[in-house]
């Protein structure tokens, strides 16, 4: 809890733990303890903002947890899973194996803390990929981005580019693309980019494309658009 709390002066990780610990049962398991104690954190938030802060990276740290329960350790390992349950298309396997080494080594775990609850949460409940059986997400919120980015992208450096655009929270696409590409079958859905910075409380906001994007990342999304629609200029 007290290294979570590291960074946000408002919060006091002490009163976290104290009202987490009397809200245990006899019984209760580790999943719930935590899931106890991001809730206690997120109730606080109506006093001080940078409660909100403190329950993300406790989400943070369960989702990792659970990824990484399922031996999957590396961005690779995580589009691999994806691809072996019929949820990642073989374009975005072969580029991504073709590429392993430089994709793992880009992500950056520490810019989960751009997250506040709320946005993570949604990004938990409703984006991340998971087991179609168990139910569980196969990857990290890093890893989700990191996805997104190379589906889009015709090379590496542009993939990660837009991945720092996207794990910054600087821009996003819109939430038709979030959920549906890559896919084991084609779907097309429409990109479309706003460089208008998104609070991290809403990252998923339908933008557009402004003359502030840059080359590679308009690139990535002219990409998508031809990839969609051959027709497109």
């Amino acid at each position: 809890m007290t290294r979570a709390a590291e960074g946000l002066h408002a919060v006091d990780p002490m009163r976290v733990a104290t009202r987490t610990i009397s809200g245990l049962y006899n019984g209760a398991t580790t999943r719930e303890l935590d899931e106890l104690s991001i809730r206690t954190a997120a109730l606080l938030t109506g006093e001080e903002p940078e409660y909100s802060r403190l329950a993300a990276r406790l989400l943070a740290s369960v989702i990792a947890k659970e990824v990484s329960g399922q031996e999957i350790h590396a961005f690779s390992q995580s589009i691999a899973r994806g691809h072996e349950v019929g949820l990642i298309n073989n374009r975005l396997l072969a580029f991504v194996q073709a590429n392993a080494r430089k994709l793992n080594d880009a992500i950056d775990p520490v810019l989960d803390r751009e997250f506040d609850y709320f946005g993570l949460r949604t990004l938990y409940d409703r984006y991340l990929l998971r087991h179609p059986h168990t139910r569980t997400v196969i990857e990290t919120p890093q890893q989700f981005f990191l996805r997104i980015a190379c589906a889009l992208s015709e090379g590496v450096p542009q993939a990660l580019e837009l991945y720092l655009r996207l794990a910054r929270l600087e821009y996003l696409p819109s939430s038709p693309t979030l959920f549906k590409v890559a896919p084991p079958m084609n779907s097309c859905p429409r990109a479309f980019f706003s460089t208008r910075r998104r609070t991290p409380s809403s990252p998923f906001i339908h933008g557009t494309a402004t003359s502030h994007s840059s080359p590679s990342s308009a690139a990535a999304l002219a990409s998508a658009t031809r990839a969609c629609d051959p027709a497109a200029p």
